[in-house]
């Protein structure tokens, strides 16, 4: 279990540094785009698609890095009344369902990926091949998996409950 943490605490610092460079690169192409906006009557076309395809790595590695930390959307409410078992259960069963999600996530962007391939489709503005931005999805939706598995085993095999819930619920 050190080896997978070890393994997932490096993932995450590369994840980190990606959304970082990818943000500056963002923040620069638009910042640029609108600078030349205002100063001439033209504008970099191929921006927007740039910036907006960016955006679903941001968001996707964004919400793997809150998956690890079990940020993500959950029912805080049903959730802090739970004794440690029942949080336990609780955890596994979210785990299960979002798992289920991700899987279907993973296979039809990949699905999609390979129906692009296959049409030769590109982009209008970069004529970028299409999937190389739609395969953002499924590889956000692999580091959601890795995320949420070690989510759950900190908190179900490793102890992730801390001392003041644990003394709450005694």
């Amino acid at each position: 279990m050190k080896l997978y943490k070890k393994i997932m605490s490096v993932i995450a610092a590369v994840e980190k540094v990606v959304l970082s460079a990818v943000l500056v690169l963002v923040t620069v192409i638009t910042f640029a785009n609108v600078v030349v906006r205002k100063l001439t009557s033209s504008q970099f076309a191929w921006s927007e698609e740039l910036v907006i395809n960016l955006f679903v790595l941001l968001i996707m590695l964004g919400c793997a890095l809150a998956a690890q930390e079990g940020s993500l959307i959950s029912l805080s409410l049903i959730y802090d009344r739970l004794h440690i078992g029942a949080k336990k259960v609780f955890v596994t069963i979210i785990t299960v369902f979002n798992l289920v999600f991700w899987g279907v996530l993973i296979k039809t962007g990949f699905d999609k990926v390979i129906n692009q391939m296959g049409t030769g489709k590109h982009t209008s503005s970069l004529q970028w091949p299409e999937w190389v931005f739609t395969i953002f999805l499924p590889i956000g939706a692999i580091f959601l998996v890795l995320h949420t598995i070690e989510f759950f085993i900190d908190n179900v095999f490793g102890g992730g409950l801390t001392a003041g819930e644990e003394a709450q619920d005694d």
